[in-house]
Formats: structure tokens, sequence, C-alpha cells
């Protein structure tokens, strides 16, 4: 292979990582793919030119681990293309790319399925109190003190803050379980929340209304901790909020304050306000919390979608085409 030919890097750790196999199904003989094992935290300027010499002659990037910041990127000229590994691509400085001409893609849509069984999932597991059941069953070697007197989601009114393609999925399983579902989202009309099997309303009513409210709303200005103390005053009382998310929807301080009075019921987060969180962050003291790694979209058909459609991109640009899924439009195109 000609080493003038850009090759592709894989920003994954063992911790999250990429499938390689339908990478290389998908590139063939066309690129050379390596894996660099980028942190998934900030960098230093000294960290940036280390980690900027890994990434030399990299024409693409498929970015599971790690921040492209504009530091990094003026460090990489080859680079023409960041495919992030999943839908929300706030690790990107979307802008700096597209200022350097550097098209960034994301896969919408790939990771909707694992997304929504892990939101039902922690909504059942939140109403039912099954972490702390389990744990004092088995690492207790409780029995009857371990029962739990949990409550049923069937008729009980969920609230999507948000109804894309997850939230939509989310919807039909809830209803199955025979909950009322209702939704509100701005980019979206009534029409089209009640085509996606759910009931428009505003924020407002489904803070009021909501027994369990779920979040799937993106990670922008607009959205950074909509969950306050405000917003959570005008909840129901013994609210369950579900976050498989973004972290920084929730503002963690008045979560936790909520959960210590008992105003929020339980919380089922995936997601925190910084990854890896703060290990000072208060909801590690706070009662009725479930966490979980970020793990919602860590199944194997999740996985094997993420890397096939993400380095499918990655060709087309490398190749002079255009994305299937563009974030942006780097001059102008």
């Amino acid at each position: 292979m000609p080493t003038s030919r850009p090759w592709i890097a894989l920003a994954a750790t063992p911790e999250l990582p990429i499938l390689e196999a339908p990478v290389r199904h998908a590139v063939g003989e066309r690129h050379e793919v390596r894996t660099v094992a980028l942190p998934y935290a900030p960098l230093s300027a000294e960290e940036t030119v280390d980690w900027a010499e890994r990434f030399a002659g990299a024409g693409g990037i498929l970015l599971r681990s790690g921040y492209v910041t504009g530091e990094l990127l003026d460090l990489l000229p080859d680079l023409r293309v960041v495919a992030v590994h999943g839908a929300g691509v706030d690790p990107v400085d979307v802008e700096a790319c597209t200022e350097r001409g550097v098209q960034v893609t994301n896969t919408p849509g790939a990771n909707a399925d694992a997304v929504a069984e892990l939101t039902i999932a922690l909504v059942l597991s939140a109403l039912r109190g099954i972490p702390d059941a389990a744990h004092a069953t088995r690492s207790c070697r409780q029995w009857d003190s371990a029962r739990v007197l949990g409550g049923e989601l069937g008729g009980r009114t969920l609230g999507l803050v948000g109804i894309g393609q997850i939230g939509t999925r989310v919807a039909g399983l809830a209803a199955a379980f025979g909950a009322r579902v209702v939704a509100a989202d701005p980019a979206l009309d009534a029409v089209q929340i009640r085509e996606r099997h759910a009931e428009p309303v505003s924020t407002d009513t489904l803070f009021a209304e909501a027994d369990i409210i779920s979040l799937h709303a993106p990670a922008i200005a607009a959205t950074r901790h909509m969950i306050n103390e405000a917003s959570i005053a005008r909840m129901k009382p013994g609210v369950v909020l579900v976050n498989c998310a973004r972290g920084n929807l929730v503002d963690e301080t008045a979560l936790a304050e909520a959960l210590q009075q008992g105003h929020v019921g339980a919380a089922a987060l995936d997601v925190l306000d910084g990854e890896p969180p703060d290990p000072d962050s208060p909801l590690y003291g706070a009662p009725n919390v479930i966490m979980t790694p970020h793990m919602a979209g860590s199944t194997r058909e999740c996985l094997e979608t993420i890397a096939r459609v993400a380095a499918g991109d990655i060709v087309r640009v490398l190749d002079g085409g255009r994305p299937a899924h563009p974030v942006n439009a780097p001059g102008g195109s």
C-alpha cells in the first residue's frame, strides 16, 4: 500500500472499544487502519502535541474515546474527516473543524434500539428497586428483608424530553407496558409527536404531569442543566428521573438535594456531568440513585452498526465523495 495514502485512526480504548471487523470490511484495501488509544479526557498543551504525533498522517479519525479540539486540529494538517462513534458530537469542536475544512459525521439512529432498551431497563429498575434487592439478596444473603415493594410502569405517565429516534422507540416500548406517554420537543410539531405515539405537551406540562421523566435531548447551550432546582420544583413529588442522553442536562447538586428531600423519588443515570465523572459528585451520597457507566450503546449489535456506518462515511470523504451523515459543511459543501 502506498505510504502516501492517508490512514484511518480508530480513537478507542479497551473500555470504549471500536469493533475493527466491520471497519475493515467497509474500508477494504483502500486505507490502513490503526487503533490509537486516545484517553477520554481533556489534554494539556504538551499532551496535545504528543497525541498529534501519534495521529500524524491520518486522513480520518473514527472517534469513540477522546476530544477533537482546535488545538489538536492545528497539528493534523492531513486530517479530512472525523466520524463520531454515535449520535452526540459534543466531544468534537465542530466549528473548529468547519473552519479548517474537516468534515464531521455521526451515526444518528444506529444506537437507538440499544439506548431505548436500557432506558426502559432503568425505568423498571428504579420502579421495582431491582439493584438494591439484588445486592441484598446476593451480597448480604438476605431474603424476606430484601424484598422491595415497587411500582408498575403500566398506568403511569412517562414524559419524554425529546422524541427523536431513541425517544420514539422508548415511547413504543413504554406503551406496550400500558403507560401513558407524553413528549415535549421544540423541533417537532404536534402532528409529528403524535405520529411518534406520544401526546404532545409543553415542557411545563410534562414536568407537572409525568410520573417518570426520561431525557432524550442533545447537549447544546440551551439544554445545559435543564434539570435544575427550578425545573425540579415543578415536577410531581416522587418523580423518577432517567437520563441516557448527556450528563450535562442535569444539575447534579440540585438533583442530589431533591433526592435527599424525597421530592425526586429515584434517579437512574447512564451519563454524568463530566466523564469520567467527578468522584466528589453529590450524587454518590444521595439516596435512590442507580448509576451505570455510559453503557446504553454498548451492545455488539449497536457497535457493529456504528462501526460500519461511520467507517463508510470516512471512506466516502477520503475518496472525494459526500458522507451519508454530515454534521457540518466545511468549505460550504
